[in-house]
């Protein structure tokens, strides 16, 4: 989905893409698996004019990329 719209974008889409990784990376279990598998276009700026007057999505987009760069709690059980 995330090629797809790097080739022809849809920013309704696109947001609705964002949200979903990013409720994905609330569960430490699929963070872990988006660490390895999250599509590069998330990752660098493909999405950039797609973005420009969608400030809600950004952000989104700022708060997967942070929850995913987070170092793991080890102090609490899993």
């Amino acid at each position: 989905m995330v090629l797809s719209l790097s080739k022809e974008p849809s920013a309704r889409l696109l947001k609705h893409v964002v949200r979903c990784y990013l409720r994905l990376s609330d569960n430490s279990r699929a963070r872990e698996a988006l660490r390895q598998c999250l599509p590069d276009q998330l990752k660098d700026l493909t999405f950039q004019n797609c973005l420009k007057d969608d400030q809600t999505t950004k952000r989104w987009l700022v708060q997967l990329q942070q929850n995913l760069t987070e170092m793991p709690d080890v102090s609490r059980p899993l």
